[in-house]
């Protein structure tokens, strides 16, 4: 796989968008990886159009955190929330998560929010049964187990960190065409 963009939030902490061949139009697969001192894991697979845009909008239109959620906790309390939804949720329940989600994959959700003036983004392990069944020969962790050895990765972006990466992204929207 060739790299075809990087964020890094600190020295040894980043995003990494890469793809099987050269990325050349809006419609192009690519797979954005986080890397940390924990390993290399995928948090987003699919057309870079999706990538750029959901990671700008969320950048450049941040949603200020819930007053009684915590930096951190975010992941947690969604993972949570949607372990103790009902088969049929209640007409009057909402999803007040969807306002800080940027991507996700079976096993990882990234956030984006803002906190005392402060912007973060977050990438939380996702319960891998919240929406799936096991498989006949899975080894399947309970839900509480699961919280029990839960951990996000959270960074502060700084305003020039921001700045930068919608710089970068602007280009990449007008190179490959992404409105």
């Amino acid at each position: 796989m060739s790299n075809y963009f990087s964020i890094h939030f600190t020295n040894d902490a980043s995003f990494q968008f890469l793809s099987e061949k050269s990325v050349t139009n809006k419609f192009d697969n690519v797979t954005v990886f986080f890397e940390g001192n924990h390993g290399k894991i995928c948090v987003f697979n699919d057309v870079i159009q999706e990538a750029i845009i959901t990671l700008y909008n969320g950048l450049k239109n941040q949603v200020e955190l819930n007053s009684d959620m915590e930096v951190g906790n975010l992941g947690e309390d969604w993972n949570i929330w949607t372990n103790n939804l009902a088969d049929m949720a209640e007409d009057d329940e909402k999803d007040i998560f969807s306002n800080y989600w940027m991507w996700s994959t079976r096993d990882f959700q990234t956030w984006i929010y803002r906190k005392n003036e402060k912007s973060y983004i977050e990438i939380s392990p996702s319960y891998r049964w919240h929406y799936v069944e096991p498989t006949e020969d899975e080894n399947i962790t309970s839900f509480n187990e699961f919280l029990e050895h839960y951990r996000a990765n959270v960074f502060e972006l700084s305003s020039e960190q921001i700045k930068d990466i919608i710089e970068s992204l602007e280009v990449m929207k007008t190179e490959l065409n992404i409105t």
